[in-house]
C-alpha cells in the first residue's frame, strides 16, 4: 500500500481518482491547491504525488514541480515521483510543450485527462516499482 497524494482543483477529478487508487489499496491524500499541496507533501512525505498541471492558474503544477525539485526547503522530498495530469490535449488537442532545457518542470510521468482506471493504474504501479 502506498499514501498517494492527489494535487488538483477539480472534486470530481478528486473523488473518482481516490476511488481508484483507494480500490487498489492505497492510502490518499488530498490538496485541492498547489500551496496545500506543498505543505502537504513536507507534512505526510507521500510516496507517489499526482498533480494536475493547470489549477489556479494555467502553470500551477508546472510551479508545484519546479518548487518541489529545485528548492532547498524540499531537497528531502525531491525524489517523490510525480505523475502530471492535464485535460490540455482534449481541449486544445496538443500537449504542453515543455523544453528540453526546463526538464526541471516536468514529471516522472504524464496523463492525459480523462483517462481509465486501467491507464491510471499502470502509470501509478509503473513509478512506485522505479
Amino acid at each position: 500500500m502506498a499514501k498517494i497524494l492527489i494535487i488538483d482543483d477539480d472534486d470530481d477529478f478528486r473523488a473518482a481518482t481516490s476511488a481508484i487508487l483507494e480500490s487498489a489499496g492505497h492510502m490518499v491524500l488530498i490538496a485541492h491547491d498547489g500551496k496545500a499541496g506543498l505543505e502537504m507533501v513536507k507534512a505526510e512525505d507521500p510516496d507517489l504525488i499526482v498533480l494536475d498541471i493547470m489549477m489556479d492558474s494555467i502553470y500551477e503544477g508546472f510551479s508545484v514541480i519546479t518548487t518541489l525539485r529545485a528548492t532547498p526547503e524540499y531537497m528531502d522530498f525531491r525524489d517523490i515521483p510525480v505523475l502530471m495530469c492535464s485535460a490540455v490535449k482534449q481541449i486544445t488537442g496538443e500537449r504542453f510543450d515543455i523544453p528540453a532545457e526546463a526538464r526541471i518542470a516536468q514529471g516522472d510521468d504524464f496523463l492525459d485527462k480523462p483517462f481509465t482506471s486501467e491507464a491510471l493504474f499502470n502509470k501509478v504501479n509503473k513509478l512506485l516499482q522505479a
